[in-house]
C-alpha cells in the first residue's frame, strides 16, 4: 500500500470514528432523559392499574374478547445502528405470528419502517404501519395514532385481544424482546388487599368505565413505546460505544504503519543517495 492510500485510509477511518462517537453522544444525552420519562410512565401506569383493579369488579363488566382474533402489534426502531434490537424482537414476532395464526385471525401493525422492510424481507406482509419515535417528543405524538387506529378497529368489531411485542429495557446491556396482553386486562396482580370502604365515584359508571379503560389503553401504550425507545437508545450506545473502540484500535494501527512506510521512505532515500555517491 502506498504511503498516498495510506492517508487515504487514515482519513477515513477518523471521519468514521467521529461518526461513531458523535452518535455515542448523542444515545447517551438521550437515554438519561428517556429513563426519566420510562420512570414516570412505569409509576402512572401502576397506578391506573389499580384504580382499575379497584372500581372495575365491583360495579362495572368488560366483555370478553373473541379469542379467536387477535391484533398484534410490535414495536420496532426507525433508526439503524441499534445493535440487535430489531432482529430480536422480529424473531419473537415472526414466531407468535406464526404460532396465532395457528388459532384464528391475526392482525399485523408494526411501529418503526426499520421493522416492515425486515418482515417483508421475512416473507411478512404487515396488515398496517406507523413509524416509530425518532426522539422522546415524539412518543405522544406516535400514542396518539396508534391510539386512532386502534380505536377505529374497536369500534368496527375487529380489535380482538390486542398483544404487544416490544424490548423491555432491563439496563444500559440489557434489552429483552417481551410480549404483554394489552386488552382485555389483566388486574389480577392490581387487586387491592382490602376494601374497607367502596370506591368515591363522581361520574356515573359508563363514562368512569370509559375514562378509565381509555387512559389505560393510552399510558399502557405509551409506556411500551417508552420502553422500546429507551432500550433503542441504549443499544445503540452500546453498539457505537464498541464501534468507536474498535475505530480507535485501527487509528493506533494505521499510525503505526504510516510510520513504518515512512520510515521505509527514508531508508530509501538514504540508500539511494548512498548509492549514487559511491556511483560517481
Amino acid at each position: 500500500m502506498s504511503e498516498e492510500a495510506t492517508h487515504r485510509r487514515h482519513e477515513a477511518i477518523e471521519t468514521v470514528h467521529d461518526v461513531v462517537s458523535a452518535m455515542r453522544a448523542i444515545a447517551a444525552g438521550r437515554i438519561q432523559s428517556a429513563q426519566r420519562a420510562l420512570e414516570s410512565a412505569r409509576r402512572y401506569h401502576e397506578i391506573v392499574l389499580r384504580g382499575l383493579a379497584r372500581v372495575l369488579p365491583e360495579a362495572f363488566n368488560i366483555p370478553p374478547a373473541d379469542p379467536r382474533l387477535t391484533t398484534l402489534l410490535v414495536m420496532t426502531s426507525e433508526q439503524p445502528l441499534c445493535g440487535a434490537l430489531n432482529p430480536n424482537v422480529l424473531a419473537l414476532a415472526e414466531r407468535r405470528w406464526l404460532e396465532l395464526k395457528q388459532g384464528g385471525q391475526v392482525h399485523l401493525l408494526v411501529v418503526g419502517q426499520r421493522g416492515i422492510r425486515q418482515l417483508l424481507a421475512r416473507n411478512i406482509t404487515p396488515d398496517g404501519g406507523e413509524p416509530a419515535a425518532a426522539s422522546l417528543d415524539g412518543l405522544h405524538d406516535l400514542v396518539k395514532r396508534l391510539a386512532t387506529m386502534l380505536g377505529s378497529r374497536h369500534a368496527a368489531g375487529t380489535l380482538g385481544t390486542l398483544r404487544v411485542i416490544y424490548s423491555r429495557y432491563q439496563s444500559i446491556s440489557e434489552q429483552i424482546p417481551t410480549e404483554v396482553q394489552i386488552l382485555p386486562p389483566d388486574l389480577s396482580f392490581a387487586q387491592p388487599a382490602t376494601r374497607a370502604r367502596a370506591p368515591l365515584r363522581y361520574l356515573p359508571p359508563d363514562r368512569l368505565l370509559a375514562g378509565l379503560v381509555d387512559e389505560y389503553v393510552f399510558i399502557s401504550l405509551y409506556l411500551l413505546a417508552a420502553e422500546s425507545f429507551t432500550s433503542e437508545q441504549a443499544s445503540r450506545l452500546v453498539a457505537m460505544d464498541a464501534s468507536t473502540r474498535n475505530t480507535e484500535r485501527m487509528l493506533e494501527s494505521i499510525i503505526d504503519l504510516e510510520r513504518r512506510e515512512r520510515q521505509d521512505r527514508i531508508t530509501r532515500e538514504v540508500l539511494e543517495l548512498i548509492a549514487a555517491r559511491f556511483a560517481e
